[in-house]
């Protein structure tokens, strides 16, 4: 978390601990995924051998677990792990507003903030008047579409347990902002 001496501001990022954890599970997966490739005849050997009940007989079964591993693990991870070190600044608030990774949203056009825990990880979500929602998600793909209508309507979320900020002091700082917005109005 950095503060600026004139005015007060949250840099919110991911730290090198969040980022060396990430690159060491893809690796893990990744190693996995190539066992269960390259063993595939073996592990369906084995289970077949030893009549265990919960285990694939098929080799094919284990090639295609491993292929898809190795897509969904090892090159999506990458690119976001990749994504993340190029830039680990998930979102900055300041004074004036919050800066969002796909755009500026004033204090005005925020309705409300609030802590969500998910299985131990904190996210901040944010829940903005329904035209600035729309703005923002106007450069989104279809699978950024369909995983923003499995959120609460014009909710954003972001992760703030992975990084070096005081989530009390954040969670109180955005909080007093929205209600400082609200009396004026």
């Amino acid at each position: 978390m950095e503060k600026s001496s004139e005015i007060k501001e949250f840099k919110i990022g991911y730290t090198k601990k969040y980022l060396i954890f990430m690159s060491l599970t893809i690796i893990v997966f990744t190693i996995a995924a190539l066992y269960f490739i390259f063993n595939a005849d073996n592990l369906a050997m084995d289970c077949s051998l030893n009549h265990r009940i919960h285990c694939f007989y098929n080799p094919i079964t284990y090639y295609v677990l491993g292929c898809v591993s190795i897509c969904f693990f090892t090159i999506l991870g990458s690119l976001a792990l990749f994504k993340y070190i190029k830039n680990p600044l998930i979102f900055t608030i300041s004074e004036t507003g919050i800066s969002l990774p796909e755009g500026f949203v004033e204090w005005s056009d925020i309705l409300k903030a609030y802590l969500y825990n998910i299985h131990g990880t904190v996210l901040l979500r944010i829940k903005v008047k329904a035209r600035c929602a729309k703005y923002l998600r106007r450069n989104y793909n279809m699978f950024q579409k369909f995983l923003a209508s499995l959120q609460e309507k014009n909710t954003f979320s972001y992760p703030v347990s992975g990084t070096d900020v005081n989530i009390d002091e954040l969670y109180g700082f955005v909080r007093t902002r929205i209600e400082n917005v609200r009396k004026k109005y």
